[in-house]
């Protein structure tokens, strides 16, 4: 067993006592994924990428045939641990917005449209329309490693077969309905990509934060009742339980018209009018949209939120993206429940 196989045993023993487990997710040395405990992790010895794997590896960075050691993705997919990832592509801007924050955007080569806004990616490779997918140009890539979000696929029906068959490793990152799920896709990449400290910094910052707004919370005086608006008029969309943005608005003490409702929801603006929120908010931003035509809308002029100015627009990644950057979009939404408590 090499140094790094070493360390990396060690860096899993750690996270195994210090972390309750709370899914089925593999670290890439067979673990179990829960949720990194940043102090624990400083006191295991890096595991820096740039160590000499005494010849174990072979030129692509695949393990020897006796050396294969296989896990499970966040889908449950079995997946094989590669050593050396060079190469990535990502399907989708949260997914960049982790490695990013790993400190491995340069590893990016190709990427979906939407990442090109993310920090250190090169908005040059980012043209990929994963809706419409070209196998050969992501053939002709030979990538290490491809990750996919928000996508469960199998068998035939799996686009990504023929690169799989050429023997390109494919990450599934299912849809994440929840600010733990953010944590446990955050470990998961840090622990496969050899990034654990990094990633454990990240999770950290988010459950400082959850603890922050929580502390904040406990001094709301009066709840307020709260509409969230993902898709403006005349196509409103809005969210219900088991999505971050619930958590994020049930975290700052407040109360979610749609809560008793679940996932994404196509709703009407009778439906709103009816349950007279105290606060509106959107994070609907695209060329030439004004948030404050809400505030016009036939009929919701006798809104308490549209009568006491209390219509806020919060910023559309951070509060749709699932990554690390949902710590902004807890604090923005926070702020615009509850201004006289979380104006700090």
């Amino acid at each position: 067993m090499n140094i790094k196989k070493i360390l990396s045993a060690i860096t899993a023993a750690a996270l195994a006592l210090c972390m309750t487990a709370c899914g089925a997710d593999s670290t890439r040395e067979g673990g179990t994924i829960t949720t990194a405990d940043l102090s624990m992790l400083e006191t295991v010895t890096e595991t820096a990428e740039a160590e000499d794997f005494d010849g174990e590896d072979t030129e692509n960075g695949s393990p020897s045939n006796d050396d294969t050691k296989m896990i499970e993705d966040r889908e449950g997919n079995v997946i094989e641990v590669r050593n050396n990832v060079q190469t990535i592509v990502s399907a989708a801007p949260s997914i960049s917005e982790i490695l990013s924050g790993l400190g491995l955007a340069n590893k990016i080569i190709a990427a979906d449209v939407y990442s090109a806004d993310v920090d250190g990616v090169d908005p040059s490779v980012c043209t990929l329309d994963f809706y419409n997918l070209n196998i050969e140009e992501l053939t002709a890539l030979s990538p290490d490693l491809i990750i996919v979000s928000g996508m469960s696929m199998s068998g035939a029906d799996d686009p990504y077969a023929a690169l799989k068959e050429a023997g390109v490793n494919v990450i599934y990152i299912p849809t994440s309905n929840s600010i733990a799920d953010v944590k446990l896709d955050i470990e998961f990449l840090a622990s496969y990509l050899l990034a654990e400290q990094q990633g454990a910094e990240l999770i950290a910052g988010i459950t400082d934060a959850v603890n922050d707004i929580s502390e904040k919370a406990a001094g709301v005086a009066e709840t307020k009742s709260v509409y969230f608006e993902i898709g403006a008029a005349p196509y409103l969309y809005t969210c219900g339980i088991n999505t971050f943005i619930n958590e994020m608005i049930t975290l700052a003490g407040a109360e979610n018209i749609y809560g008793g409702e679940e996932g994404w929801i196509s709703n009407s603006e009778e439906s709103v009018i009816a349950a007279n929120p105290d606060v509106i908010i959107t994070n609907v931003q695209y060329d030439g949209y004004d948030f404050n035509e809400i505030k016009s809308r036939a009929g919701w002029e006798n809104i308490s939120a549209v009568k006491n100015g209390a219509v806020y627009c919060v910023g559309a990644n951070e509060t749709s993206r699932p990554s690390q950057h949902i710590v902004e979009g807890m604090y923005q939404v926070a702020e615009a429940i509850y201004p006289e408590i979380f104006s700090e």
